[in-house]
């Protein structure tokens, strides 16, 4: 019976070292030691895997085994990036899977692989990348910026919801990979993800370019150049409690609005103000608001400005 205490990922390498014993070719022609000698391996992978626990060099190794191989499984692969990101949440042990060679094996999963592994290739992209100014050059180096780009077209919203996170760790507080996203049209790119109807693609875009545009002019100035405030504009709605997309909205409004030159007509103006007043009165004193009123209110300064 499975340990129900055993650390996270522990499991996983369990199943995936077992693969490499499980997968021995078996129908080769043996002398008598070697197979007394394979015997003993067996029984030894057996007894480690029997006390092991979190070994992350071991996981990592193992785990890169099964995905460069052409006879694992769906679930092998699956079961090797669970084990994969069981581990990198710790900086050393990221930097580590690119040391052994990983980013060459997750590019490929990043660009063919069935659906539900290529989006765990993508979450582990995100999930090395992420504050990890090692592990961004490595991904920007190795051209994964491109790939995930591309995949921001892709029809399965799973994928592109991951991929724009993905995306997001490697562009954010990163100013080599902001410049290579927008080296490559990544902008252009994004821009019709604020046009899908799946609300999770919808917020992850619309934060990343609140995020971008609050913290660097120079990314405001080109999301204001790509038109993307119109395009955010069109989400924009009368909300009378806490909703997720409204609020997002509303922060990369407020960002966007911040010190730029938007091409609005008079009447535009006074309907988006007349929205605004009516978003902060009838939300002002709900609970879990205090953000959308905020933001609200910031955009109307930020356009009285001008």
């Amino acid at each position: 019976m499975a340990n129900p205490n055993a650390p996270r990922g522990a499991l996983s390498l369990q199943n995936v070292l077992k693969y490499t014993v499980q997968n021995t070719d078996q129908n080769a022609e043996q002398t008598p030691n070697e197979a007394a000698d394979d015997v003993e391996k067996n029984q030894f992978l057996e007894n480690v895997l029997s006390a092991m626990t979190t070994d992350a060099a071991t996981a990592l190794k193992a785990a890169l085994v099964i995905l460069n191989s052409d006879e694992a499984t769906a679930d092998d692969k699956l079961e090797s990036f669970d084990v994969i990101r069981s581990h990198i949440d710790d900086i050393d042990n990221a930097n580590s899977l690119v040391k052994l060679g990983g980013t060459t094996t997750l590019l490929r999963y990043v660009k063919d692989s069935e659906s539900e592994i290529r989006v765990s290739a993508l979450n582990t992209v995100a999930e090395m990348a992420q504050n990890n100014t090692f592990c961004q050059n490595a991904l920007i180096t190795e051209k994964f910026l491109p790939a995930l780009t591309k995949n921001l077209s892709e029809a399965n919203e799973d994928i592109v919801r991951s991929s724009i996170y993905a995306i997001s760790s490697l562009i954010r507080n990163f100013p080599p990979g902001y410049k290579e996203f927008k080296h490559i049209n990544g902008i252009k790119a994004l821009v019709p993800c604020l046009k899908s109807p799946n609300s999770n693609v919808y917020i992850k875009a619309a934060f990343l370019i609140a995020s971008l545009s609050s913290r660097d002019k120079d990314a405001r100035d080109d999301f204001v150049k790509a038109e993307v405030f119109p395009v955010l504009l069109e989400n924009l709605k009368l909300v009378k409690e806490f909703d997720v997309k409204q609020e997002t909205t509303l922060f990369a409004l407020s960002s966007l609005s911040l010190e730029s030159e938007l091409k609005l007509s008079t009447e535009k103006r006074k309907e988006i103000l007349s929205i605004l007043q009516q978003i902060i009165s009838k939300n002002k004193q709900t609970e879990n608001c205090e953000d959308i009123v905020n933001y609200a209110r910031n955009i109307v300064d930020n356009l009285n400005a001008r």
